[in-house]
Protein backbone atom coordinates (compact mmCIF):
# COMPACT_ATOMS: atom_id res chain seq x y z
CA UNK A 1 0.00 0.00 0.00
CA UNK A 2 2.80 2.21 1.12
CA UNK A 3 4.63 1.71 -2.06
CA UNK A 4 1.69 2.61 -4.44
CA UNK A 5 1.24 5.69 -2.29
CA UNK A 6 5.03 6.71 -3.25
CA UNK A 7 4.35 5.66 -6.80
CA UNK A 8 1.22 7.98 -7.31
CA UNK A 9 2.61 11.09 -5.66
CA UNK A 10 6.24 10.66 -7.77
CA UNK A 11 3.33 10.35 -10.76
CA UNK A 12 1.67 13.48 -9.63
CA UNK A 13 4.92 15.52 -9.50
CA UNK A 14 6.10 14.28 -12.25
CA UNK A 15 2.83 15.97 -14.00
CA UNK A 16 2.90 18.89 -11.89
CA UNK A 17 6.79 19.30 -13.76
CA UNK A 18 6.00 18.38 -17.28
CA UNK A 19 2.77 20.85 -16.45
CA UNK A 20 5.29 23.87 -15.11
CA UNK A 21 8.48 23.90 -16.21
CA UNK A 22 9.31 26.49 -14.42
CA UNK A 23 9.27 24.55 -11.14
CA UNK A 24 11.29 21.82 -13.14
CA UNK A 25 13.99 24.59 -13.62
CA UNK A 26 14.02 23.94 -17.25
CA UNK A 27 12.47 26.98 -18.62
CA UNK A 28 13.43 28.09 -22.15
CA UNK A 29 14.27 31.63 -22.61
CA UNK A 30 13.43 30.92 -26.21
CA UNK A 31 9.67 30.13 -27.03
CA UNK A 32 8.81 31.23 -30.29
CA UNK A 33 5.07 29.64 -30.65
CA UNK A 34 5.29 31.99 -34.10
CA UNK A 35 7.45 29.70 -35.73
CA UNK A 36 9.56 32.05 -36.97
CA UNK A 37 12.60 30.00 -36.56
CA UNK A 38 13.80 26.69 -38.13
CA UNK A 39 15.21 24.15 -35.61
CA UNK A 40 18.67 25.03 -36.15
CA UNK A 41 18.16 29.14 -35.38
CA UNK A 42 16.02 28.08 -32.26
CA UNK A 43 19.05 25.63 -30.93
CA UNK A 44 21.48 28.43 -31.92
CA UNK A 45 19.60 31.52 -30.19
CA UNK A 46 18.56 29.21 -27.48
CA UNK A 47 22.35 28.50 -26.37
CA UNK A 48 23.30 32.63 -26.31
CA UNK A 49 20.19 33.61 -24.40
CA UNK A 50 21.17 31.29 -22.17
CA UNK A 51 24.80 32.21 -21.93
CA UNK A 52 24.16 35.61 -22.05
CA UNK A 53 21.74 35.41 -19.42
CA UNK A 54 24.18 33.25 -16.91
CA UNK A 55 27.01 35.63 -17.44
CA UNK A 56 25.19 38.66 -16.77
CA UNK A 57 22.98 37.31 -14.16
CA UNK A 58 19.77 39.10 -16.17
CA UNK A 59 17.24 37.21 -18.39
CA UNK A 60 17.40 38.18 -21.57
CA UNK A 61 13.99 36.56 -22.79
CA UNK A 62 12.74 36.56 -26.60
CA UNK A 63 8.95 35.19 -27.17
CA UNK A 64 7.17 35.22 -30.70
CA UNK A 65 3.18 34.47 -30.71
CA UNK A 66 0.84 34.79 -33.23
CA UNK A 67 -2.14 36.63 -31.01
CA UNK A 68 -2.55 38.53 -28.24
CA UNK A 69 -5.74 36.89 -26.72
CA UNK A 70 -6.74 40.29 -26.40
CA UNK A 71 -4.64 41.56 -24.35
CA UNK A 72 -2.41 44.66 -25.26
CA UNK A 73 1.23 43.78 -26.35
CA UNK A 74 2.81 45.68 -23.20
CA UNK A 75 0.37 43.57 -21.10
CA UNK A 76 0.84 40.22 -22.95
CA UNK A 77 4.78 40.13 -22.21
CA UNK A 78 4.49 41.60 -18.50
CA UNK A 79 1.84 38.84 -17.72
CA UNK A 80 4.10 36.31 -19.65
CA UNK A 81 7.40 37.43 -17.85
CA UNK A 82 5.63 36.58 -14.58
CA UNK A 83 3.54 33.52 -15.36
CA UNK A 84 6.70 31.45 -16.99
CA UNK A 85 8.60 32.81 -13.78
CA UNK A 86 11.68 34.74 -15.19
CA UNK A 87 13.69 36.86 -13.45
CA UNK A 88 16.97 36.29 -11.74
CA UNK A 89 17.89 37.24 -7.85
CA UNK A 90 16.02 38.39 -5.25
CA UNK A 91 14.78 41.38 -7.82
CA UNK A 92 13.74 39.16 -10.73
CA UNK A 93 15.77 40.99 -12.94
CA UNK A 94 15.18 40.34 -16.97
CA UNK A 95 14.42 41.89 -19.75
CA UNK A 96 11.54 40.02 -22.35
CA UNK A 97 11.32 40.26 -25.75
CA UNK A 98 7.77 39.96 -27.70
CA UNK A 99 6.63 39.88 -31.15
CA UNK A 100 3.61 39.31 -31.61
CA UNK A 101 2.87 38.44 -35.88
CA UNK A 102 -0.88 38.83 -35.61
CA UNK A 103 -0.86 42.61 -35.41
CA UNK A 104 2.37 43.11 -35.82
CA UNK A 105 3.49 44.63 -32.65
CA UNK A 106 6.57 44.38 -30.16
CA UNK A 107 6.96 44.94 -26.63
CA UNK A 108 9.91 45.48 -24.24
CA UNK A 109 9.19 44.34 -20.70
CA UNK A 110 12.13 45.15 -18.07
CA UNK A 111 12.01 44.20 -14.42
CA UNK A 112 14.22 44.48 -11.47
CA UNK A 113 17.56 45.50 -12.23
CA UNK A 114 16.90 45.86 -16.04
CA UNK A 115 14.25 48.34 -15.23
CA UNK A 116 17.56 50.48 -14.70
CA UNK A 117 19.67 49.31 -17.28
CA UNK A 118 16.84 49.21 -20.48
CA UNK A 119 16.13 53.72 -20.00
CA UNK A 120 13.29 54.71 -22.04
CA UNK A 121 15.97 56.49 -24.26
CA UNK A 122 17.90 52.50 -24.55
CA UNK A 123 14.97 50.76 -25.92
CA UNK A 124 14.68 53.73 -28.28
CA UNK A 125 17.74 53.14 -29.10
CA UNK A 126 18.26 49.12 -29.27
CA UNK A 127 14.81 48.83 -31.77
CA UNK A 128 16.29 51.09 -33.61
CA UNK A 129 19.15 48.32 -34.39
CA UNK A 130 16.28 45.65 -34.13
CA UNK A 131 13.44 47.09 -36.53
CA UNK A 132 15.04 47.35 -39.99
CA UNK A 133 15.47 43.01 -39.45
CA UNK A 134 12.12 42.84 -38.64
CA UNK A 135 10.57 44.74 -41.40
CA UNK A 136 12.85 42.76 -43.84
CA UNK A 137 11.61 39.11 -42.02
CA UNK A 138 15.03 38.63 -40.76
CA UNK A 139 13.43 37.53 -37.48
CA UNK A 140 16.85 34.89 -36.66
CA UNK A 141 19.28 38.40 -36.99
CA UNK A 142 15.91 40.53 -35.13
CA UNK A 143 16.60 38.58 -32.10
CA UNK A 144 20.34 37.85 -32.16
CA UNK A 145 20.85 41.77 -32.46
CA UNK A 146 18.81 42.38 -29.51
CA UNK A 147 20.41 39.67 -27.68
CA UNK A 148 24.07 41.10 -28.11
CA UNK A 149 22.44 44.87 -27.89
CA UNK A 150 20.95 43.27 -24.43
CA UNK A 151 24.85 41.95 -23.70
CA UNK A 152 26.26 45.38 -24.20
CA UNK A 153 23.76 47.59 -21.86
CA UNK A 154 23.81 45.27 -19.14
CA UNK A 155 27.87 44.89 -19.19
CA UNK A 156 27.39 49.06 -19.57
CA UNK A 157 25.37 49.63 -16.50
CA UNK A 158 28.05 46.96 -14.68
CA UNK A 159 30.63 48.96 -15.23
CA UNK A 160 30.04 52.50 -15.69
CA UNK A 161 26.24 53.98 -15.97
CA UNK A 162 23.60 52.68 -17.79
CA UNK A 163 22.79 54.39 -21.44
CA UNK A 164 20.47 56.98 -21.64
CA UNK A 165 19.86 60.16 -23.24
CA UNK A 166 23.17 61.52 -23.08
CA UNK A 167 25.28 58.64 -23.55
CA UNK A 168 23.63 56.23 -26.43
CA UNK A 169 26.26 54.07 -27.54
CA UNK A 170 27.74 55.88 -31.14
CA UNK A 171 27.14 53.62 -34.38
CA UNK A 172 30.30 53.21 -36.51
CA UNK A 173 30.19 55.16 -39.94
CA UNK A 174 30.24 52.58 -42.64
CA UNK A 175 31.66 53.86 -45.87
CA UNK A 176 30.08 51.65 -48.49
CA UNK A 177 31.91 50.98 -52.00
CA UNK A 178 28.87 53.33 -53.32
CA UNK A 179 29.87 56.42 -52.01
CA UNK A 180 33.47 56.04 -52.01
CA UNK A 181 32.93 55.91 -56.20
CA UNK A 182 30.13 58.53 -55.82
CA UNK A 183 33.38 61.00 -54.45
CA UNK A 184 35.63 59.65 -56.90
CA UNK A 185 33.14 60.51 -59.51
CA UNK A 186 32.07 63.94 -58.02
CA UNK A 187 36.05 64.38 -57.90
CA UNK A 188 36.66 64.14 -61.63
CA UNK A 189 34.06 65.67 -62.72
CA UNK A 190 34.83 69.36 -60.56
CA UNK A 191 38.35 69.04 -61.90
CA UNK A 192 37.23 68.39 -65.33
CA UNK A 193 35.07 71.56 -64.89
CA UNK A 194 37.06 73.60 -62.82
CA UNK A 195 39.90 73.10 -65.41
CA UNK A 196 38.15 74.53 -68.75
CA UNK A 197 37.05 77.63 -66.74
CA UNK A 198 40.56 78.00 -65.88
CA UNK A 199 41.56 77.60 -69.64
CA UNK A 200 38.77 80.24 -70.53
CA UNK A 201 40.84 82.52 -68.04
CA UNK A 202 44.23 83.01 -69.97
CA UNK A 203 43.86 86.31 -71.25
CA UNK A 204 42.63 87.66 -67.28
CA UNK A 205 45.86 89.09 -66.11
CA UNK A 206 45.84 90.35 -62.05
CA UNK A 207 46.04 94.14 -61.37
CA UNK A 208 48.00 95.43 -58.92
CA UNK A 209 45.33 98.13 -57.73
CA UNK A 210 41.36 97.70 -57.14
CA UNK A 211 40.71 101.09 -58.90
CA UNK A 212 41.72 99.13 -61.92
CA UNK A 213 38.57 96.91 -62.05
CA UNK A 214 36.56 100.49 -61.73
CA UNK A 215 35.65 101.64 -65.23
CA UNK A 216 36.83 104.96 -65.52
CA UNK A 217 33.96 107.80 -64.40
CA UNK A 218 31.12 105.34 -63.59
CA UNK A 219 31.61 105.62 -59.64
CA UNK A 220 31.74 108.76 -57.77
CA UNK A 221 31.90 108.65 -54.07
CA UNK A 222 29.65 111.59 -52.51
CA UNK A 223 29.74 110.15 -48.87
CA UNK A 224 31.51 107.55 -46.39
CA UNK A 225 31.04 106.12 -43.44
CA UNK A 226 32.79 103.66 -41.02
CA UNK A 227 31.30 100.45 -39.74
CA UNK A 228 32.41 97.43 -37.37
CA UNK A 229 33.22 94.46 -39.60
CA UNK A 230 33.48 92.07 -36.21
CA UNK A 231 32.51 91.83 -33.17
CA UNK A 232 33.57 89.30 -30.12
CA UNK A 233 30.58 87.44 -28.61
CA UNK A 234 30.57 85.21 -25.75
CA UNK A 235 28.86 81.74 -25.42
CA UNK A 236 28.14 80.05 -21.82
CA UNK A 237 26.55 76.28 -22.35
CA UNK A 238 23.29 75.54 -21.45
CA UNK A 239 22.53 73.93 -17.91
CA UNK A 240 21.48 70.93 -18.21
CA UNK A 241 17.72 70.26 -18.14
CA UNK A 242 17.22 67.42 -15.30
CA UNK A 243 13.74 66.40 -17.19
CA UNK A 244 15.39 65.79 -20.64
CA UNK A 245 13.40 62.28 -20.10
CA UNK A 246 16.14 60.53 -18.97
CA UNK A 247 16.13 57.37 -17.36
CA UNK A 248 13.44 54.58 -16.99
CA UNK A 249 9.60 55.19 -16.86
CA UNK A 250 7.40 52.36 -14.95
CA UNK A 251 4.04 51.20 -13.95
CA UNK A 252 2.44 48.52 -12.43
CA UNK A 253 1.33 45.52 -14.21
CA UNK A 254 -1.74 43.32 -14.00
CA UNK A 255 -0.01 41.69 -11.39
CA UNK A 256 1.44 44.10 -9.02
CA UNK A 257 4.51 44.14 -10.19
CA UNK A 258 6.79 47.34 -10.87
CA UNK A 259 7.52 47.15 -14.72
CA UNK A 260 9.50 49.43 -17.15
CA UNK A 261 8.96 48.55 -20.94
CA UNK A 262 7.84 50.23 -24.14
CA UNK A 263 6.04 49.03 -26.96
CA UNK A 264 4.68 49.94 -30.95
CA UNK A 265 4.51 48.29 -34.38
CA UNK A 266 6.87 47.06 -37.07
Amino acid sequence: MKKRISVFLISILLCLACAFPVWAGTVSRLDDQAGLLDAEQQESLSSTLDEISERDQVDVVVVTVNSLEGKTAQTYAEDYFIDHGYGQGENGDGILFLLDMGDRNWAIATHGYAIEVFTDAGQSYIMDQVKPYLSDGDYNEAFHKFATECDDFITQADEAEPYDVENLPKEPFEVGINLLIALAVGLVAGLLVTGNMRRKLKTVRKQERAASYVRQGSMNVTRSNDFYLYSTVSKSAKPKNEDSNGGSSTHTSSSGDTFGGSSGKF
